[in-house]
Parts: structure tokens; C-alpha cells; sequence
């Protein structure tokens, strides 16, 4: 049990700051940081960082947006081609008719029925053109004396082909709707790759920010102990009568500090612990939510930074696998898309259309499609059709703006590139940095610690106050936390630079 002068003392502080009951500092230990709002103990899940990465890539949202615009735009890419494959048209007709005679052959009125049909196959070129197959034929039944027979059948063959040699002519025109479609398709797979890695860099820095706040749980857990070492020894020698009063309040006040920085320590790990779910689950009805992460991937024991490239090196990379770089290029090839339309709707419409055409008429059927599929009765043109709008503001402005939009889009790039300079030159040198830091951090760490040994003994000797070894002990707790948040910081800046070169697809950070 906890010796009465520290409840005692713990019981006057309460009431001193207006409190109804003290904090049972050993109570609070035992409770643990993984405490439910109700108060109850969660379960724990012990987890890696591969583990939370693997959670996130399985369940995370935005992850899932991402992955299914990747498959519409590939739908529309691969059905835009579409457009060139051939089109079958069919139609089928009746009619029938009686009007009266319109001379003195034709006595009475004059009765018609007539029975059609027609097929129609075409095709959009890649060269911007046209091809296209019809085919008619049509029975008649009359009773017109000037008819061929009371009933005939006329049929007709005909192939067009249209080609423009100006405006909208040839390959790069006609497929540049396809091309951007397929631009779509790749700016989409880009857009989800830095999704991924965004979200890999963001599980791994909440990771390690959980880390973070579990190492200074632990470092408030130790510095209550000694606190409550240091209290406890302290109302022994009071109680031999070789210690003061005034000694006893100020390790009791000391310990009433800590147990404050012991709860706030609890509260920053459970928030840690929700912002790393918030990235790793996608389901708010987890059962994961009921239960406390235990992070297993420790901290580096050693760091190095030997192997950090040159920031110019790094850049290199950079520029070569950065998602937000790569989909720039997209939309400057997409806008170069755009001026080559603009520029070829700016010439005049040339266009060349030939036909070849064959017909057959005859009362027998048969013969009637004999003679048509024979070209017995052939039929040929040529035609040239010139267009131009006079003045031609229209493309001429359109013109204008696309050679714009490919200036702006070439900018755009550029200070995607200048951004990425900044932050892969950060990302260098914050790892080297950060790698100096950790070591700074040791030694401070061990320096407090031979600190508050030396003082502890010339306490004992008569040499020091309590007051100084309080100060000593604060001095090593500050040294513990800025020692596990210097390697906290560390392997967040290793994960930095993997992302600032595109890099990062999962990996460990370290």
C-alpha cells in the first residue's frame, strides 16, 4: 500500500485545486493507457507497420474512389475506339396507294402497293473518312400502263467513300477524341498510384506518431515511478527524522504534476490511436474501433545516414516516378491534342467523296438482283467539295486558346517541378538533419542520466537539496522524451523522402 503521508498529501492537493478525490497514482499504472470511454479495459491488437499498410490498401475509401475511376476511365477509353467500328442499319417498308388517272392511258384510278427493304454497312475511318455499303430493293405491284409490268422489282448497289484532305483530314485528327480518352485512362492510373502513396505515407507517419505517443506514455509511466521512489524515500527520512516536511511537499506536489502528465500522455495515445484508424478502416462499424493498437514495429536502434543520395540525384528520381509530375505531362499531351484539332479546323474544308453504284430493274426478282450484284448497270462519281467560313474567327480564336492551354499546362509543370525541388531538398536534408538530432538526443540522454546519479549522490552526502534532484529528474524525463521523439522524427523523415521521390510503395521507412 502507499504509505498514509502520500495519500494524505495527495488528498490536501486535491482539495487545494478544488477537487472531491485524489488520483490514485497506482491505480492509474495499473490501469494502463488503453482504457474505453466508459472506463473499461480493450482489448489489444497487436500491430506491425507492413499490417496497418496492408489494412489501409484493403479497406480505405478514398483508395477505393480512386480504383473505381481508374475503371470508368478505362470503359471509356477502350469504348471510344468504338467510334470505327462498323454500323449495320436495316429497314424493312410498305406502302400502298390509289389516285387516279392523270392522262387518257390511264382510265379510272391508278392502284400501287409497293414492298422494301434496304441494308446500310459503314464505317468511320482512322483517316477521318468514311466508307459505306447500301443496298435497296424494292417490289412494286401497279396497275399504271406505263409501269415495266404489273409487278417489278428495281434494286440498287452502292459503295461511297469520303475522305477530307483539309479540314479534319487524316489519323491525328480523326482518332484524337480515342487519344484523349486513353490520356484520361493513364492521368486516372496516375492519380491512383499517388493515392496509394499518399495513403501508404500517411499510414506511416500515423504509425509512427502512435509510436511516439506510446514512448512518452512510457516516459511518464517511468517518471511517476520516480517520483513516487523519490516521495517514498523522502517520508522515510522524514519519518527517521532526518528529512523535512517542506522536502515531502515538493516531492508530493512534484508527483501530482506527473500523474497530470501521466493522464494527458493516456489521452494523446488514444487520439493517436483514432487518427491511424480514421486512415485504415473504411467501415465505421469495425470491431477494430473497440479494440487498442499496440504498435510492434519498434523505433530504430541505430541511424545512419550514409546512404541518403544527393538532393540532386533524388531529384532525378523524383522527376522520373512522381505521380503529380506524371499526370502534368498527361494534361500537357492532352492540350497538345486539343491545338492539333483547333489547327486543323482552321483549313478549309477539302473533301473528296467517290461512289460506284450498280442497279438492276426486271419483273423476275432474281434476275432483277442478278444484274444488280453483276454490274450490269454501273454507275460512278467523283466529287470535291470546298468549304471556307470567310474571316474564320471562330477557329482562328480557337487556335489562340489552345496554343494557351498548352502554355499553361507546360507551367503548371514547371512548378510542379520547382515544388518538387523543394520538398526533395527538404526531405535530404531533414534525414541528415534528423540523423544528427538522434545522436544530440543520446548524448543528452545519457548526460542527464550520470546527471541525476551525481546529484542523487552528493544528496546523500549532504551536498544538494531535494529541490535540485527534482530538477534533475525533470531534466532526464525531458531527455527520455526528446530522445524517443528525435527517433519518432527520424524514421518520419526517412518516410518523407521515399515519398518526395515517388517512391514510397509500402516499404519499411527506416
Amino acid at each position: 500500500m502507499l504509505p498514509i503521508r502520500l495519500i494524505v498529501g495527495f488528498a490536501l492537493l486535491s482539495l487545494a485545486h478544488g477537487q472531491d478525490a485524489p488520483t490514485d497514482p497506482r491505480a492509474l499504472l495499473e490501469a494502463g493507457p488503453h482504457v474505453g470511454p466508459e472506463g473499461q479495459q480493450l482489448e489489444e491488437l497487436p500491430v506491425t507497420l507492413d499490417q496497418a499498410v496492408e489494412f489501409a490498401l484493403r479497406a480505405n475509401l478514398d483508395l477505393e474512389r480512386a480504383t473505381v475511376e481508374v475503371a470508368v476511365a478505362e470503359a471509356n477509353a477502350l469504348g471510344s475506339w468504338g467510334t470505327f467500328d462498323w454500323d449495320l442499319t436495316s429497314v424493312v417498308s410498305y406502302s400502298s396507294d390509289e389516285r387516279p388517272g392523270s392522262n387518257v392511258f390511264e382510265a379510272g384510278s391508278i392502284e400501287s402497293e409497293a414492298r422494301g427493304g434496304s441494308l446500310s454497312l459503314r464505317r468511320a475511318l482512322s483517316t477521318g473518312g468514311s466508307f459505306s455499303v447500301d443496298f435497296n430493293a424494292n417490289n412494286t405491284e401497279t396497275t399504271s400502263p406505263f409501269a415495266v409490268g404489273d409487278r417489278f422489282t428495281r434494286d440498287g448497289l452502292s459503295m461511297t467513300f469520303v475522305q477530307p484532305l483539309a479540314r479534319g483530314a487524316w489519323q491525328e485528327y480523326a482518332t484524337a477524341s480515342q487519344r484523349e480518352r486513353d490520356l484520361d485512362w493513364t492521368r486516372s492510373q496516375e492519380t491512383r498510384r499517388g493515392a496509394r502513396q499518399d495513403l501508404v505515407r500517411r499510414v506511416q507517419l500515423a504509425y509512427w506518431d502512435l509510436v511516439a505517443a506510446r514512448e512518452q506514455w512510457n516516459v511518464s509511466v517511468s517518471s511517476l515511478q520516480l517520483g513516487l521512489e523519490l516521495l517514498g524515500k523522502r517520508e522515510r527520512e522524514l519519518a527517521a527524522g532526518i528529512g523535512t516536511e517542506v522536502e515531502v511537499l515538493q516531492d508530493q506536489a512534484e508527483v501530482a504534476t506527473r500523474i497530470e502528465a501521466l493522464l494527458l500522455a493516456r489521452n494523446e495515445l488514444q487520439r493517436r490511436e483514432d487518427d491511424l484508424k480514421l486512415i485504415v478502416l473504411g467501415d465505421p462499424g469495425s470491431e477494430l474501433w473497440s479494440k487498442a493498437l499496440i504498435p510492434e514495429t519498434g523505433l530504430p536502434p541505430e541511424v545512419d545516414a550514409s546512404d541518403v543520395p544527393r538532393w540532386a540525384d533524388a531529384l532525378l528520381v523524383a522527376l522520373e516516378n512522381r505521380s503529380d509530375l506524371r499526370v502534368q505531362r498527361v494534361a500537357i499531351e492532352s492540350a497538345r491534342l486539343g491545338l492539333l484539332r483547333a489547327e486543323s479546323e482552321r483549313l478549309a474544308g477539302l473533301d473528296l467523296e467517290v461512289s460506284a453504284s450498280s442497279n438492276g430493274q426486271s419483273t423476275d426478282p432474281g434476275q432483277a438482283l442478278d444484274d444488280t450484284l453483276g454490274w450490269e448497270f454501273p454507275g460512278w462519281s467523283v466529287r470535291l467539295t470546298y468549304n471556307m467560313p470567310i474571316g474564320n474567327r471562330v477557329a482562328r480564336q480557337a487556335v489562340v486558346a489552345a496554343e494557351a492551354q498548352v502554355r499553361l499546362a507546360r507551367v503548371d509543370e514547371q512548378r510542379a517541378e520547382m515544388a518538387a525541388v523543394a520538398e526533395v531538398r527538404d526531405a535530404v536534408r531533414e534525414v541528415r538533419y534528423r540523423t544528427e538530432a538522434v545522436r544530440a538526443a543520446v548524448t543528452s540522454l545519457r548526460l542527464a542520466e550520470r546527471q541525476l546519479e551525481a546529484e542523487q549522490a552528493r544528496y546523500d552526502e549532504g551536498l544538494s537539496t531535494n529541490f535540485q534532484v527534482l530538477e534533475f529528474q525533470r531534466d532526464l524525463v525531458e531527455a527520455q522524451r526528446g530522445e524517443s521523439q528525435a527517433r519518432v522524427e527520424y524514421v518520419k523523415a526517412r518516410t518523407q523522402l521515399l515519398a518526395s521521390q515517388g517512391l514510397l510503395d509500402g516499404r519499411r521507412s527506416q
